[in-house]
């Protein structure tokens, strides 16, 4: 399952929810709690070692951060890649 971030979550029940096969993407305003200095950055840290992370690129430069500002081991995607990763799950859910 492909699961879609587009704003802040509650992060311990969001991955409680989640199985460790899942993905997961952030955008639109999600992507400014992957800044390695935030609040949630070490949380963040243990939860993404266990699923693959990713962040659409253009969201993140659209908020002023870069990619070596934001948690190691999230990997930014362009839109080509956010559409392959939509291809890739049978299941996406949007958590809004």
């Amino acid at each position: 399952m492909l699961h879609i971030l587009n704003e802040r979550v509650e992060l311990d029940v969001f991955f409680q929810r989640i199985a460790r096969e899942d993905a997961l993407i952030f955008l639109g305003s999600s992507v400014l709690c992957l800044h390695s200095n935030g609040q949630a950055a070490e949380q963040l840290k243990q939860y993404c070692q266990n699923f693959q992370c990713y962040v659409l690129e253009p969201d993140l430069l659209a908020r002023g951060l870069k990619r070596n500002e934001i948690i190691v081991g999230i990997k930014p995607v362009d839109y080509s890649g956010f559409v392959t990763l939509t291809t890739e799950h049978e299941v996406i859910k949007t958590w809004n």
